[in-house]
């Protein structure tokens, strides 16, 4: 299995060399998830029994074998084309607060309890942003949801 890994490594290597036009390594895992790696920062390669490891002279990703699908060499072209005006929300928090942003404007965003009870409603703004504080709410399981979102949270 070991050998099988390190033939894929030098693979990768002498199609570094092959594909010359190409200018990132991609690592595509099974859920989804990409890695990319510009050859400019020089990635390197490795295996463990369990592991796929690239690192770089700023980053490190390690990932289990068994999540790998696929490696791909891209052009690495990064300019933006166009805005989605479609994205997805996203959600950032911590012990005291919630941001949603990329929301549809004018979109409520609800809390809910574990129980299902609606314990709050927010309505989102016209940059598509909204925040509010979850600092009082006692410790527990809640549901953070918009109309294209939904997110369990754990207060402790």
């Amino acid at each position: 299995m070991k050998k099988f890994f390190v033939a894929i490594a030098a693979l990768l290597f002498a199609g570094i060399s092959i594909v010359s036009a190409q200018t990132t390594l991609t690592i595509h895992q099974k859920d989804g998830e990409k890695f990319s790696f510009g050859f400019s920062e020089k990635p390197v390669v490795s295996f463990t029994d369990n592991d796929l490891i690239v690192k770089t002279s700023t980053n490190q990703v390690t990932c289990a074998l068994t999540a790998v699908a696929k490696f791909t060499f891209d052009s690495g072209e990064t300019a933006v084309g166009e805005v989605k005006s479609d994205a997805e929300p996203a959600i950032s928090l911590d012990e005291y607060a919630v941001m949603i942003t990329n929301a549809k404007a004018d979109d409520k965003v609800l809390l809910t309890g574990a129980d299902g009870k609606l314990l709050q409603s927010y309505k989102v703004a016209e940059d598509g942003s909204v925040s509010f504080s979850i600092s009082e709410l006692p410790a527990g399981t809640y549901i953070i949801s918009t109309s294209k979102l939904s997110i369990k949270i754990l207060k402790k």
